[in-house]
């Protein structure tokens, strides 16, 4: 099923790449106009898409076929793969590239909290014994960490901005939201526009609790300002994946020009609502409405099969379109396939499961040429298929 899963998560990145471009130029328009929060809560629509993208369009066909076949015993020990070499190369160049980007984000995780060393409470918040922080860290047990300096660095009014931003972070539950960041990175690692959409979430993220801040001190807007601004002349902060940290790389004058921006007032932001829920339903609707018009044009296939298991044989024919899994059943033995046009003209991928009962025998994929025969053996049950193009009518 190796090719099936290929397609899947190639199909789940290309609709991801629209739903980013969408969220990318919506966000600053939605938080100039409605509300900072709604640009941030926005980028939803992404995985909403990404599990539109991969649901099932249609299910399992079956096809009942006789005579029944007898029992074949000492199957499963004997199945033989038939994946071609492509295709696993392109799926250990995927799995390695995601565990590297997992290892990099846990190195970087671990490196800051080696950076922060031990750790001191202070009140609401815990004291590194280095330069650590301010940042929120942890997942379910959060926790503020500020730098050993932080009560001569900031002004009392600043610390407690700033705790106050931290604060918001851990009852949004946005390490969380990181964390899911980091594991979309780490899937589709290969798609540049993951990571560039990350680091705009990232950046709304922050921007969004600057407002909730602003809206609790909205007297305090200056002071807010200078304690932004001496990210530039203290000490830059590790930065890990997961962790909110004050200190960042986001850009400092786009988070300073947002704190000018008057809040809006109650209409705005609940229109502000109603354009989000709508461009996510519009979204969802184009990922679905195009993923049927692809199953509608998808080309059909006559696929004639011969299964010989002990003696006994069963022919059936089946008529499918590409992409739609169907299965054929007779007595204890049942046979599950989904047939798809290969790139080199002529070709079709064949891939499925052989079971008996509930058991996997084989789980072979093979690539087959059109009005060809072509023959799957594991001991004593011989699958032989041809693929003929098709009308449905």
């Amino acid at each position: 099923m190796a090719s099936e899963f290929t397609v899947s998560l190639l199909r789940a990145a290309l609709f991801m790449s629209g739903a980013i471009v969408l969220v990318f130029c919506a966000r600053r328009p939605l938080r100039r106009w409605a509300d900072a929060a709604l640009a941030y809560q926005a980028w939803l629509i992404v995985p909403c898409v990404a599990v539109a993208a991969v649901l099932p369009t249609a299910s399992v066909a079956l096809v009942r076929a006789v005579p029944a076949l007898r029992p074949v015993p000492h199957l499963a020990f004997r199945a033989v793969p038939l994946a071609p070499d492509g295709i696993d190369t392109l799926l250990v160049a995927w799995a390695a590239g995601m565990v590297v980007l997992a290892l990099w984000f846990g190195t970087a995780q671990r490196a800051f909290l080696r950076q922060a060393g031990r750790l001191t409470r202070s009140g609401a918040v815990y004291v590194s014994a280095a330069d650590a922080g301010p940042a929120s860290v942890g997942v379910f047990r959060p926790r503020i960490v500020v730098p050993h300096d932080f009560d001569r660095r900031y002004s009392p009014l600043e610390q407690a901005l700033i705790i106050s931003h931290e604060q918001t972070h851990i009852a949004r539950g946005d390490a969380v939201v990181n964390l899911l960041a980091c594991a979309f990175q780490c899937v589709f690692w290969f798609n540049p526009l993951v990571h560039v959409g990350v680091r705009a979430l990232r950046l709304d993220q922050e921007i969004a609790c600057d407002a909730i801040v602003m809206r609790r001190h909205p007297r305090a807007r200056r002071a807010y300002a200078e304690a932004l601004l001496k990210f530039h002349t203290g000490t830059h902060a590790m930065r890990a994946g997961v962790n909110c940290h004050w200190q960042t790389h986001h850009p400092t004058k786009e988070r300073l020009m947002s704190l000018q921006l008057t809040p809006s007032g109650t209409i705005r932001r609940r229109a502000g609502r109603c354009i989000v829920a709508l461009l996510a339903t519009a979204a969802v609707a184009a990922t679905l409405g195009a993923r049927a018009e692809q199953a509608a044009t998808a080309p059909s296939y006559l696929v004639e099969m011969a299964l010989d298991a002990g003696g006994e044989r069963s022919t059936p024919r089946v008529l499918a379109k590409a992409g739609e899994p169907f299965a054929v059943a007779s007595g204890a033995w049942r046979v599950e396939l989904t047939v798809r046009e290969a790139t080199t003209p002529g070709d079709v991928w064949l891939t499925g499961r052989i079971l008996r009962g509930a058991d996997i025998v084989s789980a072979p994929t093979l690539l087959a040429r059109v009005d060809e025969k072509a023959t799957i053996k594991t001991g004593d049950v011989t699958l032989s298929l041809t693929v003929n193009r098709a009308r449905l009518q």
